[in-house]
Order: C-alpha cells, then structure tokens, then sequence
C-alpha cells in the first residue's frame, strides 16, 4: 500500500471519522502568539505580587499598632492620644484642619527604660491615620539609623 502523494499532513483521518484536514502554518502562529501573550501576563502578574509582598502592611488599629511599635522600639514606648472636637482649643503648633483634630504624643525609651530617647507629636485627621503616621516615622528612624551604621562600617561620615 502506497500513500497518495497528494495528501499532506493529515490531522484526522476519514476513518476516525473526521476528514482530512491540512495542518495550516497559520495555526501554528497564532498558537505561539497565544502562548507568548499568556507567558507575559503570568510573568506581570508575578512581578506584581513580588512587589505587593513587598509592601509594608498598613497600621490599622490600635493591636497592630501596639505589635510594630514593639518590635521597632525594643526597649518601651509610650503614646498619648488627644482627640479635639468641635471648637476645642488646640495647640498653637496644631495644622489648620476643618474638622476635628487628633493629636498624637510619642516616646520611644533607651536601653535602660527610663530616659527617653526620643519624643514626637503627630496630627492626623483620625486615630488610625494618627497612628499609622507614629509607625512611619518610628520607621523612617529605623531606616536612617541603618543607613548611618552602614556608612560607619564603610567609614564614611556624615560632615557638616
């Protein structure tokens, strides 16, 4: 038996079923088309998640508050908060605000507990922004203190 010279590739044959259908070199690009617009996407949304991860989360209440600020400030820390309402005096320091204020005291204390190493105010709109602002200063601290160690070790000082 001698296949007929006529008939290309064959993707199903009549027996099967089906007809005799050509395997077209169209096809073929639009699958690696599609193939390759898949991979992209997978790919973004890889890099996407990487940078999500990334993120430091949001303080969002007075718990979590309490957990980052006690990892950040190993030897204690204290805070105050002052909440304004309608009318109330504030401070001569207190931003201009339309509505009610919220004031926020905070010391972060030395190695032996009972001298404070350092002492801030912030303002917010609300208690929680309040505290997420005392968490991102107390971590930009983090950060600077890192970079001066880092410049110590290389022996690079800062010069006035």
């Amino acid at each position: 038996m001698s296949a007929p010279a006529s008939l290309g590739t064959v993707i199903a044959s009549g027996v099967q079923g089906g007809t005799a259908h050509p395997l077209h070199a169209g096809d073929t690009r639009w699958v690696a088309l599609a193939i390759a617009v898949l991979a992209f996407a997978a790919a973004m949304a890889l890099l996407h998640l990487r940078r999500r991860a990334r993120r430091l989360r949001p303080v969002e209440d007075e718990w979590s508050a309490l957990a980052v600020m006690g990892e950040l400030c190993p030897y204690g820390w204290e805070a105050q908060v002052t909440l304004y309402g309608w009318g109330a005096p504030v401070p001569a320091d207190a931003p201009p605000s339309r509505a009610p204020l919220v004031e926020l005291e905070w010391k972060q204390y030395e190695e032996d507990s009972s001298r404070v190493a350092v002492a801030r105010r912030v303002w917010a709109p609300s208690i929680g922004e309040a505290l997420q602002a005392m968490v991102e200063d107390r971590r930009t601290d983090v950060t600077l203190e890192q970079i001066e160690q880092a410049a110590e070790q290389e022996d690079l000082r800062w010069e006035d």
